[in-house]
């Protein structure tokens, strides 16, 4: 392996660490802020669920990551496809680890569509990105699953509210009890969805520098990109889950638990048919449904607002600010017009 390609790998994970960081701890925002498990219990039910999930899931949504975003018949073998590639990782890196810093709770599936796709197109033009397919798989997806979960989210309280209208003040223990199993469900979906999506970059690296006859995930790559979700979980702490677990609503125990059943479903969905959504959307989306069925009023829709800008912004600003890296990279090195 080239300086170049241990250096991408590696900035790839630092890049998984930044996402744990940043996402992580969604999954467990709706439990902490609604006093359903104390924060060290959550944290620990979810870094281990986060561990394990992608080892027994699969890894539909790695193959979506490295084929369907950039065109590899365009972006062919060879090192200038992997500097495009550490660029992209590198602006996907940056924009990550702002949004952490001021506390906003960005898709880092965005970040990292924006990043990859802003190198090559600078390079390629249009032809680098698979159009039809990119628009199925990830786009279509990232945008879908939000809708889902504020649509799949006020009818789920809606069905619970009617289950426990006549139950006793006890079933708040029960309520509260049944998280640890959702958690679990949720965080190891989580960690599928969020980790595959660095295990599909290093295995396009591995491909397009000729290490590598085809586009597969081995199982060191595997791991180290599971180690750095994780380790991004734990170093993050609790800073991000302010905006999600304290932001839209005041969360009770039901609340809680209606979200995480409504954001494991639909990212289980996505984890089957490799769609490469952000957890951070679903979930958001998800307390805004169960917000909006419990009481519309009750909901603070100017931080949804900036929710939604972030959305739609990330991509094209993070593919500007990639392809604005690779630009700097072969001005400095005078790389300029190499393919």
């Amino acid at each position: 392996m080239s300086a170049l390609l241990v250096g991408t790998i590696a900035l790839t994970v630092v890049f998984a660490v930044s996402n744990g960081m940043k996402d992580g701890l969604n999954v467990a925002a709706t439990a902490i802020a609604s006093k359903s498990l104390v924060a060290r219990l959550a944290i620990i039910i979810v870094v281990v669920a986060e561990f394990f999930g992608p080892f027994l899931l699969g890894t539909e949504v790695a193959r979506t990551v490295a084929q369907n975003i950039i065109n590899v018949a365009v972006v062919q073998q060879s090192h200038a496809a992997v500097l495009m590639i550490t660029c992209g990782v590198a602006g996907a890196l940056l924009w990550n680890l702002l949004a952490w810093w001021v506390k906003m709770p960005t898709s880092s599936s965005f970040t990292l569509v924006g990043g990859l796709i802003g190198p090559v197109m600078f390079e390629f033009g249009s032809a680098a990105v698979p159009w039809r397919i990119f628009f199925i798989k990830v786009i279509v997806a990232m945008f879908l699953s939000p809708l889902l979960g504020m649509g799949i989210g006020y009818l789920v309280y809606q069905l619970l509210r009617q289950l426990l209208q006549h139950a006793p003040l006890a079933v708040n223990t029960t309520i509260k009890k049944l998280q640890c199993v959702t958690l679990v469900f949720l965080g190891a979906n989580h960690g599928t969805n969020d980790s595959q999506k660095s295990m599909g970059i290093i295995a396009l690296l591995l491909y397009l520098s000729g290490n590598s006859t085809e586009i597969a995930v081995p199982l060191w790559v595997k791991f180290i990109c599971i180690a750095g979700i994780v380790t991004g979980i734990i170093l993050g702490g609790t800073r991000i889950i302010r905006t999600v677990g304290y932001g839209i609503i005041r969360l009770r125990p039901h609340h809680s638990l209606e979200s995480q059943l409504t954001a494991a479903g639909i990212l289980v969905t996505c984890n089957l048919v490799g769609a490469p959504v952000s957890t951070t959307q679903i979930i958001t989306s998800s307390v805004i449904g169960v917000g909006s069925g419990f009481r519309r009023k009750s909901v603070r829709w100017l931080i949804i607002r900036d929710i939604i800008w972030s959305w739609f912004l990330t991509i094209p600003l993070t593919a500007l600010f990639s392809a604005g890296v690779y630009w700097v990279t072969i001005t400095l090195l005078g790389l300029g017009g190499w393919q």
